[in-house]
């Protein structure tokens, strides 16, 4: 600090270096104090008063700042200093304004004005505006915004501020294009400006470009904006609300809940209290998508009425709209939750927040189709799609949904679906255009999500009809769609994939020596595993779209004879299209509840063999008749030749029956027809380039390894210690058929750190997608790997869909948890077939066999052993 300056110059220096950077000038200003006190210099006292007043503003300790300026207020009065008391107002409203004090801030701001210089009294009209902006009159806000905008004497710190708010009325009322520009302009000037507006700026580009629909940019403006509110030292409750957004958009619902729950712990932590009420609102919008409507009401009504005390209508009817959702969720609709809607959904449109009016309406639409008020859902749906049209994509896709719904009330017979029909596809292509631009596999799986309800629709609308082709399309429209986008070239993997490597190995070591898994490793790991996950979110759209969705004439030519059965369940009833060389034909299989009783009944019998109970014989053949039971719910009825291979594509809701027991020719399991015949078609023919990999710990690997390499002339091997990550991709970039024989680990909460166990650590799915290795043929002599988790929007992840989606034409793998070295006598059978030219499913056909007539855990290798894709 310059010692030449008297007190007073130190204590405005001190202000204005805590305007710009509070996190490293904070400290100073006390010293100030403590200086101004002890000189008895009350005019310096009261400016360092409010330099550690505004540094406690900005770490969000409103009350601590406002009790600071309330001392500065009393000393200003007492010794005449009225241009010092003027400055202690205007930033006294700032605080009271951050605790939901409206009036008082108002008053302050009003008693203001006279007192200070002319150059700060664009601060007092900013701060007047702000009020006007949280209150829910945007108009008026963004008019006196523009004027600041618009004033040559406007000083660069408010002009960035009145930039960045005006940005967010534009985005608000859904102009976000014209916010973006804005914040560029805002940008430019504010990087001279201390670190603090910088950062601000940053998250009002990410939130924007959110709601231009430019999701996976906002989501790396965010990751940004992060490191810089960190490197400012400036709190992250607002940064995390407003990502949670984002997240929220991206149906990373957990991750949005637990950003949204950090906000509301940080606001609450320093009694923000408008903040405070906006992220409740933000966790009862995700506690209803979670599936917990108490939770969500809760949160909803404790935000609404903190709303209505602030006097903020657009919030206020924000909360009703949640709260009203939650109470149709837990007690069904009612004309009490209808009225509600549709009052809050007019608020939101008289304000201009159309795309909130949307939300509203909709939930006012389906309510009212609920309760059989025809007239009024069909006011309710008709105003959505005027309001959506022109917004963002997943805003658009509400009017899509609600005209859907609508025409779908409105159909009497057959020749009335065309509308309903018009609209779902409509909205399933816009939604494919926007799954096509996002950067990881993960994001296009969850965006599929936005369209299940539209899927659900249409299908509903044409099995009436009966066409089986159209049938047969529409599930290939809405069927593991985001695995069939065509990849770009591999970007290679990054450091923090081979760090958690090595902890996975501290980990194991941990096991092995002391039986427990350390808690600081498991904190590294899940946050080695939280930074892979975002950076994929993060990578540069590399281009690529999704292949056309497969039709009857060319599946049939693909399937070469074989059958294909693709099943749906719509509401409790079953069906399957079936398509056979010559035609396509539906068969309905009746409800669903019997298929779930005999397929959880076939899942206890094989859990009781894996327990070696002495009643082993019993649970055989209690798993056995489950298995036949299944067999003449699901395959039977279709009539399919006992001699001829057979192609299942199951619905999310038979994803864990066990495929290959119940037809006793070969069966391929794929997660979409086109899927299936994009692998056929791209596949090169069988070649000779045989990889084959034993992992560590595990019994019979190193034999299994020699065994299968025997039958294979020129077949690479890789044995423990030699079998690292490293070497095990070099040796199979290049294989047309790969063979693992490891411990393999399936991660339900993340698919794709579903992983392989090697020497020196885990192979995941991540690094083998981030390399672009997928060989054409892949044995998984595994359990579990060929678990596939669903998602919304009859979506699958895990490896074989992962697999397949990188360019794997077919995979063996068990979807059971088959015991170590259960498969291994079917393993030489298998590859015996492959060398000698026979496809995927009918060597593991053949595999089986060989396993038929062994004990317990060779019979749930019987059960569990698959074929996937044509191979």
């Amino acid at each position: 600090m310059d010692t030449e300056l008297d007190l007073r110059e130190q204590a405005d220096a001190a202000y204005r270096r805590v305007v710009l950077d509070p996190a490293r000038y904070a400290a100073e200003a006390e010293v100030t104090v403590a200086r101004a006190r002890s000189a008895g210099d009350v005019e310096a006292l009261v400016v360092a008063l409010k330099a550690v007043a505004w540094a406690r503003h900005v770490a969000l300790d409103n009350e601590g700042a406002r009790e600071l300026l309330d001392q500065g207020v009393r000393l200003a009065r007492r010794h005449g200093l009225p241009r010092r008391l003027g400055e202690l107002l205007l930033t006294r409203a700032v605080a009271l304004h951050e605790l939901g004090r409206y009036d008082a801030a108002a008053r302050d701001l009003r008693l203001a004005e006279p007192l200070i210089e002319p150059g700060e009294r664009p601060e007092v009209r900013f701060q007047l505006a702000v009020l006007d902006h949280n209150r829910g009159r945007l108009g008026a806000a963004a008019g006196a915004y523009r004027e600041l905008l618009d004033d040559p004497d406007c000083p660069p710190f408010v002009w960035v501020k009145a930039a960045n708010n005006l940005a967010n009325v534009q985005t608000l009322l859904g102009r976000p294009q014209e916010a973006l520009g804005h914040l560029e302009r805002a940008a430019e000037l504010a990087a001279g400006l201390g670190p603090r507006l910088p950062a601000v700026i940053a998250d009002s580009l990410a939130w924007s470009s959110y709601h231009a629909g430019r999701l996976a940019e906002s989501v790396r403006r965010f990751e940004e904006a992060g490191r810089l509110h960190a490197a400012a030292g400036l709190p992250l409750g607002e940064h995390h609300l407003e990502y949670a957004d984002v997240l929220r958009d991206l149906r990373l619902l957990d991750e949005a809940m637990a950003a949204a729950r950090s906000a509301a712990a940080d606001f609450v932590r320093h009694d923000a209290r408008l903040m405070a009420a906006e992220a409740r609102l933000r966790c009862a919008r995700l506690a209803l998508e979670l599936g917990d409507p108490a939770t969500a009401l809760a949160e909803a009504t404790s935000a609404g009425r903190d709303f209505r005390r602030q006097r903020r209508p657009a919030w206020a009817a924000r909360a009703t709209v949640a709260a009203a959702e939650a109470l149709s969720h837990r007690d069904g609709p009612t004309p009490e939750v209808l009225r509600s809607l549709r009052t809050a959904a007019a608020t939101l449109e008289r304000l201009g927040l159309r795309a909130e009016a949307a939300y509203a309406r909709l939930a006012a639409g389906r309510t009212a189709l609920a309760l059989g008020r025809r007239a009024v859902a069909g006011r309710e749906l008709t105003a959505v799609g005027a309001l959506a049209d022109g917004h963002s994509l997943l805003v658009r896709l509400r009017g899509h949904l609600a005209r859907a719904l609508l025409a779908e009330a409105q159909v009497s017979g057959p020749g009335d679906t065309a509308p309903v029909l018009r609209e779902c596809v409509r909205g399933l292509r816009d939604l494919a255009r926007h799954r096509a631009a996002l950067p990881s596999l993960e994001l296009r799986v969850l965006a599929s999500g936005h369209g299940a309800e539209l899927g659900e629709i249409g299908l509903r609308t044409l099995v009436p009809a009966g066409s089986a082709t159209s049938i047969l399309e529409w599930l290939e429209r809405t069927r593991a769609a985001a695995l069939l986008r065509v990849h770009p070239a591999a970007t290679g993997i990054d450091e923090d994939v081979i760090a958690l490597r090595g902890v996975e190995q501290e980990l194991r070591a941990a096991r092995l020596e002391r039986g427990e898994e350390p808690p600081q490793l498991l904190a590294r790991q899940s946050a080695l595993e939280a930074r892979i996950r975002r950076r994929s979110w993060t990578a540069e759209d590399t281009g690529g779209e999704a292949a056309s969705p497969v039709r009857a004439a060319g599946l049939r030519r693909a399937l070469d004879g074989a059958w294909l059965a693709e099943y749906a369940v719509i509401g409790e009833r079953t069906l399957a299209v079936v398509v056979e060389p010559r035609r396509t034909r539906i068969v309905d299989l009746g409800p669903i509840g019997p298929i779930r009783h005999e397929s959880e009944a076939a899942a206890f019998g094989l859990r009781r063999l894996l327990q070696g109970t002495r009643f082993s014989a019993v649970a055989r053949a209690a798993a056995q008749e489950a298995l036949d039971g299944l067999a003449r719910l699901l395959v039977v009825p279709l009539g399919v030749p006992p001699d001829v291979p057979l192609v299942v594509v199951p619905s999310a809701q038979l994803l864990d029956v066990p495929w290959s027991p119940l037809h006793p020719a070969p069966v391929s399991v794929t997660p979409s027809g086109g899927l299936w015949a994009r692998a056929h078609r791209g596949g090169a023919a069988p070649g000779s380039r045989v990889a084959v990999v034993a992992g560590p710990d595990l019994e019979g690997a190193i034999e299994e390894a020699g065994t299968v390499a025997a039958e294979h002339a020129g077949a690479r091997t890789l044995l423990p210690p030699a079998s690292t990550v490293d070497a095990t991709l070099s040796l199979v970039r290049d294989a047309d058929l790969a063979h693992f024989a490891c411990h393999g680990l399936f991660r339900s909460d993340s698919p794709l750190f579903s992983a392989l166990e090697l020497s020196d650590g885990r192979l995941t799915l991540y690094e083998l997608l981030a390399r672009g290795i997928a060989p054409r043929r892949v044995v998984l002599a595994s359990c579990n790997s060929g678990v596939q988790r669903a998602y919304g929007g009859n979506e699958v992840l895990g490896f074989v869909g992962a697999m397949m989606s990188n360019g794997s034409a077919g995979l063996a793998a068990a979807g059971l948890p088959i015991p170590d070295g259960a498969c291994q006598p079917s393993m030489t059978v298998l590859h015996r077939s492959l060398a000698r030219g026979d496809s995927l499913a009918t060597a593991v056909w053949h595999a089986r066999e060989a396993l038929a007539a062994g004990g317990p855990e060779e019979y749930v290798a019987w059960c569990g052993l698959t074929a996937y894709g044509p191979g």
